[in-house]
């Protein structure tokens, strides 16, 4: 059929058919023009010829995954599609099922589609990969067709999601998608088996077992050890997730599966009712002390753990550390740590996946003021800006009575103590609460209790005062005491700066140093000044207040004995005090873990696991440090904080405990370090080969191979120091990843899980994964909605423009008519 864009050029036919009308006597020479004007004629009327119609397709890809065999029957499936058929009818039809692959089960047609058969239960595989199953579609689809792709999934895409919607949309062809499946009530999943990688014969452990159940109710939990049935029990499951432990100890060397299973009446998923994890059995874990006098009492608790060790007085080369798998540093001044000590210990930690468990007391911690050891730690000992409480408060008491005028080395007694004064709180962290008390026989609060906001109102207010009067030294101390005994610092310590030749007047000192000795959170101590000081009276003072006194008998002295007393304050992060123990690990057969007495001050990093607590302060607490673990402990071994855990029957329990903690599943050889990943397509391995000194060896002969039973596959260098190979994906289970060094004859390992398809770890509909499908390739969601009209589909016509074909045929006649006027007149004809 034509169509005409301007009808009314075909008016000029009749005009041509009457002047031929008037030329017939001479038709057959106007017939060639005759033709040519014609052509001519219905060319200016814009002619349009009408192609076939452009039939419509629409691909319905039905999801043959998992989760949605699990979901919804085979039996139920063409119900629950039946609403595709209204939506789908008068357009040619085709079905694909996919899951990691895709299947045409009916090609494009015309003609009624049946729904079934679909594939059977994983026949697609475990995965769900959409790319697939849309390249399929849309090389079934006809060219120039008006195409439409009908997506019929829980939106549990595990594969080529991005590159499904990029091929859809680069095609034009829109996905509109269907929701199928529901989520399984009656299904229970075991979420994760951790077991510990390297077990030590005879020593009790804890397989961690967590279990995920759409809904409470019971169920039979079992774990096997390469077969047998180590443990079987009921237990009760929450909505949600549920952790359960189960102890085992080994008692012969080698290498171990452990199978967690959970089953329930039911449960129509059994795919994802157990997970294995792989375990090696091995000899005690080589430990090293390294402590400039090792503790006896440090020494009875690993003989009662019957763990061999070794002790060593100082850090050892980064190559003699490879041999030990834990370092216990303990009653050893951390402040003397060398840089390249300090470096030693952060590789071994860090490349070795070595252990490292630092003890620190007063002792360990004496010169230690940030950095150093310090950023090893997963403590800091700065508070950090947006903690809640201070962690330094400060009273200076100072004598301003009459023995303070006169000169000393040509200056004013009282200015020198007003110098002393300012410098010392400029020394102060910001964080810190400072109050300032002047005294002769009456007391004056120059700067009352609070923080430091502007050092130099405070250098002000003490250029107030004057020296004057008698000396009494009672009261001033007392409200010292008073302030700092309302504030909720961590450590309160009061700086008495006086000769201590006080009033002979009655006071109640027995009282006052009974009240001292009883706060054990608030320290005082003394800068005695002056020749004759009294020094009974600041001596006794000192002692109940846990403190020292510092003996200034010559005024030019004070400046650097109040520094050294400053530091002393800086220094003061012990809170002393009968304290209970709480956290995590406080928990089964160390639920009652004794009080310390002492422990370290200190603020948990932002990626920190504080496991003990202590007047909700970090008393233990660990961290990631590459591949390995490090972990403090803010108290001592030796006794002074920690005396009642030395004398507890559980003592050694609760310093292997410790010891775990920080021990990780990982352990490398001095110079590699292994990553395990499972994808898809395999097991992908990579390996880091680092020289002593820390840069990246090259040309290293490796090879790995899974364990147990896994062929030997070489691994290539793929850039400096870094080597890459993949090995195929074993089934379900646990392995340990070995690799073998043949240049440098070492050997790593490193276990892994391969679990169930991640298709089995859930069910039900993602309905915004649908509506993204839908809203990125010009779809619909069909919940809401049928399919998008398409601007050629639908039956739609199309037309093509022929007036250039007609306009070529009209120069084409007459040409011909010239050619032929030509000829005759060359052989003269008319």
């Amino acid at each position: 059929m034509i169509r005409f864009g301007v009808p009314w050029a075909l008016a000029l036919l009749p005009v041509l058919a009457a002047l031929l009308a008037l030329g017939r006597a001479r038709l057959r020479e106007l017939a060639v023009p005759a033709l040519a004007a014609v052509a001519l004629v219905v060319a200016l009327a814009q002619p349009e010829l009408r192609e076939a119609e452009r039939v419509e397709s629409v691909c319905v890809l039905v999801d043959r995954s998992p989760s949605i065999t699990a979901a919804v029957p085979d039996v139920d499936l063409e119900d629950v599609l039946a609403p595709l058929r209204s939506v789908t009818s008068g357009r040619r039809l085709g079905v694909v099922a996919f899951a990691s692959r895709a299947t045409v089960l009916h090609p494009l047609s015309a003609d009624a589609v049946p729904w079934e058969p679909f594939t059977g239960r994983g026949e697609l595989g475990t995965r769900t990969d959409l790319a697939s199953a849309v390249n399929v579609a849309l090389a079934a689809f006809p060219e120039g067709g008006a195409n439409q792709i009908v997506l019929a999934s829980d939106g549990r895409i595990t594969e080529g999601l991005e590159d499904a919607v990029v091929a859809a949309a680069a095609a034009r062809v829109p996905i509109s998608t269907f929701p199928l499946g529901r989520t399984v009530e009656e299904d229970v999943a075991l979420a994760s088996l951790e077991v510990p990688a390297r077990l030590e014969v005879g020593r009790p452990f804890r397989a961690k077992v967590e279990v995920d159940a759409r809904a409470s109710g019971e169920a039979v939990l079992a774990l096997y050890r390469d077969g047998e049935l180590v443990s079987s029990h009921p237990v009760a499951l929450r909505k949600g997730l549920t952790g359960f432990q189960i102890e085992d100890t080994l008692s012969a060397t080698g290498t171990y599966t452990y199978r967690a299973i959970v089953r329930r009446p039911g449960d129509p998923i059994a795919e994802n009712d157990a997970l294995s994890a792989f375990a090696e059995a091995e000899g005690p874990a080589p430990l090293l002390v390294v402590a400039s006098e090792e503790p006896a009492t440090l020494a009875a608790l690993l003989a009662a753990l019957d763990r061999p060790y070794e002790t060593r007085s100082s850090v050892p080369p980064l190559e003699t550390l490879a041999d030990y798998r834990t370092v216990l540093l303990t009653g050893l001044p951390l402040g003397r740590l060398r840089a390249d000590e300090i470096q030693t210990l952060r590789s071994f930690v860090a490349d070795l996946g070595g252990a490292l468990l630092v003890a620190e007391g007063e002792d360990e911690l004496r010169g230690v003021r940030g950095g150093g050891i310090e950023d090893l730690l997963p403590v800091s000992y700065t508070i950090p800006q947006d903690a809640e409480r201070a962690s330094l408060a400060v009273v200076y008491v100072l004598d301003r009575s009459g023995s303070m005028q006169g000169l000393s080395g040509g200056a004013e007694k009282i200015d020198v103590l007003r110098e002393v004064a300012a410098a010392s709180i400029g020394l102060l962290e910001a964080d810190a609460l400072v109050g300032v008390i002047a005294f002769d026989r009456d007391v004056e609060w120059v700067h009352p209790l609070g923080a430091i906001r502007d050092t130099a109102a405070i250098h002000g207010e003490l250029q107030m005062l004057r020296a004057s009067g008698g000396t009494d030294v009672y009261y001033p101390v007392v409200a010292a005491l008073d302030a700092l005994e309302t504030t909720s610092a961590r450590v309160k310590h009061i700086l008495l700066v006086s000769d201590g030749r006080t009033v002979n007047e009655a006071r109640d000192w027995e009282g006052l140093l009974t009240r001292l000795e009883a706060q054990e959170d608030v320290h005082l101590s003394v800068i005695a000044v002056g020749y004759e000081p009294n020094r009974q009276l600041l001596d006794r003072l000192a002692a109940a207040g846990h403190g020292g006194v510092l003996a200034a008998s010559d005024y030019a002295a004070l400046p650097q004995i109040s520094m050294e007393a400053t530091q002393s304050l800086l220094r003061s992060r012990f809170v002393h005090g009968v304290t209970p123990v709480s956290g995590p690990l406080a928990s089964g057969d160390l639920t009652a873990i004794p009080p310390v007495l002492v422990y370290v001050l200190t603020h948990p990093r932002p990626t920190a696991e504080v496991l003990l607590l202590s007047a909700g302060d970090p008393l233990f607490a660990r961290w990631r440090l590459g591949l390995g673990r490090v972990g403090v402990l803010n108290t001592d071994l030796a006794g002074a904080g920690s005396k009642e855990w030395l004398s507890w029957d559980r003592g050694p329990l609760l310093l292997e405990t410790l010891l775990g903690s920080v021990e990780t599943e990982t352990w490398a050889p001095y110079g590699l370090r292994l990553t395990v990943e499972v994808v898809g397509a395999g097991v992908q391995v990579r390996v880091e080969g680092r020289e002593a000194d820390g840069t990246l060896t090259n040309f290293l002969d490796l090879a790995a191979s899974v364990l147990p039973g896994g062929t030997s596959v070489p691994l290539e260098q793929t850039n400096v120091g870094l080597y890459e190979g993949m090995i195929s994906t074993p089934a379900e289970g646990g392995y340990a990843l070995r690799v073998v060094d043949r240049t440098r004859d070492r050997v790593a390992w490193t276990p892994f899980s391969v679990p169930y398809a991640d298709e089995y770890r859930g069910t039900g509909v993602e309905e915004a994964t649908l509506r993204a499908i839908a809203e990125a390739t010009g779809g619909r969601f069909l919940a809401d909605s049928g399919l998008p009209d398409l601007p050629s589909g639908s039956g739609a016509r199309s037309y093509r423009p022929i007036h250039a074909q007609l306009l070529l045929l009209a120069l084409v006649l007459f040409l011909l008519e010239v050619g032929r006027r030509k000829l005759l007149r060359r052989f003269g004809k008319p």
